[in-house]
């Protein structure tokens, strides 16, 4: 049953990533505030918009080649995280991370607070909040999101989770006691 359900889990997050990073980050073209910032610092602002007509991999390598040339305009930036806006070269909103984040808290915490094997543990039912809000804060501190695109996937994950729990089939799968 465990090993059922993790998969299902998997099958259900994989396609709402799919769907958010291959259909609704294109169709919004939200520039992400890392990129905003490294052009700003280098005087390529005004090519923001004919950056975006590239493909995924073709930004990564103009902002390789970007930070490799400007040295000096981003040496109070830590190479890690130089490193984590090259790599996240896609569009901005909504954030994929917190909505998965908040989407997991949200089954997690269900689970958790129905769980009938375990009444004493209850009381934590808001642990997997908390770890999805830190989620969401990381995502704006290391400059891959503003904080509209986190509140957006937070909002995205509640609501498609409460979607979720909402389904009879599912809250019985996840509540039932064996």
């Amino acid at each position: 049953m465990f090993v059922k359900s993790v998969l299902v889990l998997a099958l259900f997050f994989g396609v709402l990533a799919l769907i958010n990073e291959r259909y609704t980050k294109p169709i919004l073209k939200s520039q992400r505030p890392s990129h905003v910032y490294m052009l700003q610092q280098t005087g390529f602002a005004p090519v923001i918009d004919s950056l975006y007509q590239l493909d995924k991999n073709a930004r990564k390598e103009f902002f390789a080649a970007l930070v490799k040339s400007h040295p000096k305009e981003f040496r109070q930036i830590d190479p890690e995280i130089q490193e984590h806006w090259v790599e996240e070269a896609g569009y901005s909103f909504p954030s994929g991370h917190t909505f998965n984040a908040f989407l997991f808290a949200m089954i997690l915490s269900y689970a958790i607070l129905f769980n009938r094997s375990f009444p004493g543990g209850r009381k934590f039912f808001f642990v997997p909040f908390l770890w999805a809000l830190l989620v969401g804060v990381s995502r704006v501190a290391m400059g891959a999101h503003t904080a509209f695109d986190v509140c957006a996937g937070a909002t995205l994950g509640i609501l498609i989770g409460s979607l979720f729990l909402y389904m009879d089939l599912t809250r019985h799968w996840l509540t039932r006691k064996e």
